[in-house]
Protein backbone atom coordinates (compact mmCIF):
# COMPACT_ATOMS: atom_id res chain seq x y z
CA UNK A 1 0.00 0.00 0.00
CA UNK A 2 1.11 3.04 -0.93
CA UNK A 3 0.31 5.68 2.07
CA UNK A 4 0.98 8.36 0.43
CA UNK A 5 -1.03 8.02 -2.94
CA UNK A 6 -3.70 6.06 -1.03
CA UNK A 7 -3.68 3.29 -3.71
CA UNK A 8 -2.20 -0.74 -3.54
CA UNK A 9 1.28 -1.42 -4.95
CA UNK A 10 2.34 -4.65 -6.79
CA UNK A 11 4.98 -6.91 -4.19
CA UNK A 12 7.19 -7.12 -6.82
CA UNK A 13 8.40 -3.14 -5.85
CA UNK A 14 8.75 -4.59 -2.82
CA UNK A 15 11.71 -7.29 -4.10
CA UNK A 16 15.33 -7.06 -3.70
CA UNK A 17 17.68 -8.11 -5.73
CA UNK A 18 19.52 -11.37 -5.02
CA UNK A 19 23.08 -11.82 -4.48
CA UNK A 20 24.45 -15.09 -4.27
CA UNK A 21 26.64 -16.02 -1.44
CA UNK A 22 28.98 -19.21 -2.08
CA UNK A 23 29.38 -19.28 1.62
CA UNK A 24 25.74 -20.13 2.45
CA UNK A 25 24.56 -23.25 2.65
CA UNK A 26 22.44 -24.97 -0.02
CA UNK A 27 19.68 -25.44 2.11
CA UNK A 28 19.71 -21.94 3.69
CA UNK A 29 19.65 -19.74 0.70
CA UNK A 30 16.47 -17.61 0.12
CA UNK A 31 16.12 -16.75 -3.48
CA UNK A 32 13.46 -14.05 -3.18
CA UNK A 33 9.93 -14.44 -4.93
CA UNK A 34 6.92 -12.27 -4.23
CA UNK A 35 5.42 -15.09 -2.48
CA UNK A 36 8.53 -14.50 -0.34
CA UNK A 37 8.12 -11.15 0.12
CA UNK A 38 4.62 -11.44 1.11
CA UNK A 39 5.75 -13.87 3.44
CA UNK A 40 8.26 -12.12 5.28
CA UNK A 41 6.21 -8.84 5.02
CA UNK A 42 3.26 -10.63 6.80
CA UNK A 43 5.76 -12.47 9.51
CA UNK A 44 7.38 -9.13 10.34
CA UNK A 45 3.99 -7.29 10.71
CA UNK A 46 2.38 -10.11 12.80
CA UNK A 47 5.29 -10.53 14.97
CA UNK A 48 6.06 -7.35 15.76
CA UNK A 49 2.05 -6.51 16.52
CA UNK A 50 2.41 -9.38 19.00
CA UNK A 51 0.50 -11.78 17.66
CA UNK A 52 1.62 -15.93 17.31
CA UNK A 53 2.48 -16.92 13.61
CA UNK A 54 1.67 -20.04 11.98
CA UNK A 55 3.10 -20.93 9.15
CA UNK A 56 1.39 -24.38 7.12
CA UNK A 57 2.86 -25.50 3.83
CA UNK A 58 4.34 -28.66 1.71
CA UNK A 59 7.62 -29.82 2.42
CA UNK A 60 10.14 -27.36 0.84
CA UNK A 61 8.57 -24.33 0.11
CA UNK A 62 10.76 -22.43 2.46
CA UNK A 63 8.95 -21.98 5.39
CA UNK A 64 11.88 -22.60 7.41
CA UNK A 65 14.43 -20.09 5.19
CA UNK A 66 12.03 -17.00 5.42
CA UNK A 67 11.65 -17.32 9.11
CA UNK A 68 14.96 -17.73 9.62
CA UNK A 69 15.56 -15.00 7.64
CA UNK A 70 13.51 -12.96 9.16
CA UNK A 71 14.94 -13.59 12.22
CA UNK A 72 18.56 -12.97 11.08
CA UNK A 73 17.57 -9.81 10.33
CA UNK A 74 15.05 -8.84 13.11
CA UNK A 75 17.74 -6.38 15.01
CA UNK A 76 18.42 -5.97 18.74
CA UNK A 77 15.34 -6.15 19.77
CA UNK A 78 14.55 -9.96 18.89
CA UNK A 79 16.01 -12.79 20.76
CA UNK A 80 14.99 -16.10 19.35
CA UNK A 81 16.04 -19.71 19.42
CA UNK A 82 14.57 -22.98 17.02
CA UNK A 83 13.18 -26.18 18.63
CA UNK A 84 13.66 -28.53 15.83
CA UNK A 85 11.00 -31.37 16.89
CA UNK A 86 11.52 -34.99 15.99
CA UNK A 87 9.59 -38.10 16.57
CA UNK A 88 11.16 -38.94 19.96
CA UNK A 89 9.54 -35.25 21.29
CA UNK A 90 7.46 -34.91 24.16
CA UNK A 91 5.73 -32.61 25.97
CA UNK A 92 7.89 -32.33 28.54
CA UNK A 93 10.90 -32.11 26.38
CA UNK A 94 9.61 -28.67 24.91
CA UNK A 95 8.71 -27.14 28.13
CA UNK A 96 12.26 -27.93 29.16
CA UNK A 97 13.07 -26.08 26.16
CA UNK A 98 11.31 -23.26 26.91
CA UNK A 99 12.53 -22.64 30.73
CA UNK A 100 16.20 -23.21 29.67
CA UNK A 101 15.95 -20.42 27.21
CA UNK A 102 14.07 -17.87 29.37
CA UNK A 103 15.06 -15.91 32.26
CA UNK A 104 12.94 -15.96 35.91
CA UNK A 105 11.04 -12.65 36.29
CA UNK A 106 9.73 -13.90 39.54
CA UNK A 107 8.87 -17.04 41.25
CA UNK A 108 5.79 -18.40 38.56
CA UNK A 109 6.93 -15.99 35.88
CA UNK A 110 9.52 -16.29 32.86
CA UNK A 111 10.39 -14.16 30.32
CA UNK A 112 12.85 -13.13 27.33
CA UNK A 113 16.35 -10.93 28.72
CA UNK A 114 15.43 -7.05 29.96
CA UNK A 115 14.44 -5.10 26.52
CA UNK A 116 14.35 -8.17 24.29
CA UNK A 117 11.00 -10.07 22.64
CA UNK A 118 11.43 -13.83 22.19
CA UNK A 119 9.92 -15.64 19.56
CA UNK A 120 10.41 -19.61 19.98
CA UNK A 121 10.66 -20.87 16.35
CA UNK A 122 9.47 -24.15 16.64
CA UNK A 123 10.32 -26.40 13.56
CA UNK A 124 8.19 -29.78 12.31
CA UNK A 125 5.54 -29.32 14.85
CA UNK A 126 3.51 -32.39 13.47
CA UNK A 127 6.92 -34.63 14.18
CA UNK A 128 6.04 -35.92 17.24
CA UNK A 129 5.47 -39.75 17.08
CA UNK A 130 1.83 -41.11 17.65
CA UNK A 131 1.11 -43.17 20.75
CA UNK A 132 0.15 -46.57 21.07
CA UNK A 133 -3.64 -45.52 20.68
CA UNK A 134 -3.02 -43.38 17.58
CA UNK A 135 -3.01 -40.08 18.81
CA UNK A 136 -0.38 -37.66 18.68
CA UNK A 137 1.30 -36.38 22.22
CA UNK A 138 -0.14 -33.24 23.59
CA UNK A 139 1.34 -29.93 24.17
CA UNK A 140 -1.33 -28.33 26.12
Amino acid sequence: MDAKKFEFRPWSEKMVDYQYNPDVPFFNILVPTVDTARYSYLLGALLNGKHHVMLCGETGVGKTVIVQSFLENAGELWTSFPAMLSAQTTSQNLQDIFETKLEKKRKTLLGPPSGKRMCFFIDDLNMPQLDRYGYQISFS
